[in-house]
């Protein structure tokens, strides 16, 4: 990350998303999860997103009590995604905020030592304010900006930010006609299906999400902790219209 402030050099950041709790019977995935999330201690977690499903989901599910249980120096962070509009997000930023996680809708946040983190609505079911969410981050900061839908990267070419998204599940069924790039494109109208993306100035990772939706399955599409471990970046990336950057080794085969 260009202009990466000191104190962060070399910190550690742990990425979840689409846990859709109370589907599918993934509680296992669940305590997986935070356990070897807590096992990292990280310096940061994010959320990207769609933290219940939108089918029956049993009223006193513990989602607070499942958040609470994952750790790290810096805190908890959230941004809202369509299925948390369609469950209601006054409910959900009600849940979050008991758990100890700041939610970022359309704005953003100078962490302690310098690193700033945003957060954008969902595009499609929120509403999204690209200009006020990066109004106060300065010019020359790297900023990691969360947003739910990875359709983001499309209107943000000219900013230097690291975006984390979810929202595809990397299709989640992945057959070999029905490729999870067709499922996404004709199903969510989203072109960016999982890991990483460029276009101009801005990069994209796309998480493969730890719940499921839909279908209470996976196939071929291992549900994903997605790790970052931050560095400065001194070099001069090229201003490509949209490249594809090497595909990220799927967290979830580990």
């Amino acid at each position: 990350m260009r202009h990466l402030p000191e104190p962060w050099h070399g910190a550690t950041l742990v990425h979840l998303s689409d846990l859709h709790c109370g589907f599918g019977g993934t509680d296992p995935v669940y305590e997986e999860a935070v356990a070897q999330v807590n096992a990292l201690q990280p310096d940061l977690i994010v959320f990207t997103g769609d933290y219940i499903d939108d089918h029956p989901v049993p009223a006193d599910y513990p989602l607070v009590d499942l958040l609470r249980r994952f750790s790290a120096r810096h805190g908890l962070f959230a941004s809202f995604g369509n299925h948390d509009h369609r469950r209601g997000v006054v409910g959900t930023r009600r849940l979050l905020e008991q758990a100890g996680a700041r939610i970022l809708n359309n704005e953003s946040v100078r962490l302690e030592g310098g690193l700033w983190l945003a957060g954008i609505d969902d595009l499609f079911e929120g509403e999204p304010d690209i200009r006020r969410t990066l109004a106060d981050i300065p010019a020359e900061a790297t900023t990691v900006l969360l947003s739910h839908n990875p359709s983001l990267i499309k209107k943000v070419s000219d900013h230097d930010v690291l975006i984390l998204s979810g929202h595809t599940h990397g299709g989640q069924i992945a057959l070999p006609i029905l490729t999870p790039k067709l499922v996404c494109l004709f199903h969510l109208r989203v072109a960016q299906v999982a890991g990483w993306y460029r276009n101009g100035r801005a990069r994209l990772y796309v998480n493969r999400g730890l719940g499921v939706t839909g279908r209470p399955f996976r196939y071929n599409c291992p549900a994903e902790i997605a790790v970052f471990r931050l560095v400065p970046d001194t070099t001069d990336r090229p201003q490509a219209e949209e490249d594809r950057l090497p595909e990220a080794e799927p967290a979830g085969r580990r």
